[in-house]
């Protein structure tokens, strides 16, 4: 049997934009199609879009969504996270979805996207980040790298099939 791979999404939270919540929504479905756990911040916007995705996926099953919420609150966790992890802790939760995660996928995003993609370049994280997309994953995707280290480039990709791709070659 394959190891279930571990996958933060990370991306805007609040109100987002339909096209956002589509590839968000794909993300998710077709992570769970490939055998992939989502592990996000829990809330809304891209976190709740990519695990309302996962739950379409024909391999869903319970427990292949996982939210890492700021608060101490299980309440504020969106209806479509199976596993809900209150932390207290604000954004230093980051750190939480980041090293929990074999890979992080970026979508669009403000400063707790920022600090994730910042955290996850800093402990050696495979970086996927969906160009287009908005926010701080479309301005880092431009550049491929957030400081002059040798590390491996971020990734940038067009589609999420290309996202997929590259985590099912992991």
């Amino acid at each position: 049997m394959n190891k279930i791979k571990q996958v933060a999404v990370i991306g805007k939270g609040g109100e987002i934009k339909e096209e956002l919540k589509k590839i968000a929504e794909e993300l998710g479905e077709k992570l769970v199609e490939n055998n992939c756990r989502i592990i996000c911040g829990g809330k809304d916007g891209i976190m709740k879009e990519v695990c309302k995705g996962a739950k379409k996926a024909k391999k869903y099953r319970e427990g292949m969504t996982i939210g890492i919420l700021p608060t101490t609150k299980k309440e504020q966790a969106n209806e479509y996270v199976d596993i809900i992890i209150p932390t207290g802790m604000s954004y230093a939760r980051n750190q939480i979805i980041v090293l929990s995660a074999d890979v992080v996928v970026g979508i669009g995003g403000g400063a707790g996207t920022l600090s994730e993609i910042a955290m996850a370049w800093q402990y050696g994280k495979k970086i996927i980040l969906i160009e287009k997309s908005g926010g701080w994953s479309e301005k880092i995707a431009k550049e491929e790298k957030i400081d002059e280290k040798e590390r491996e480039k971020i990734i940038k990709v067009k589609e999420v099939e290309e996202a997929i791709e590259i985590i099912r070659k992991m």
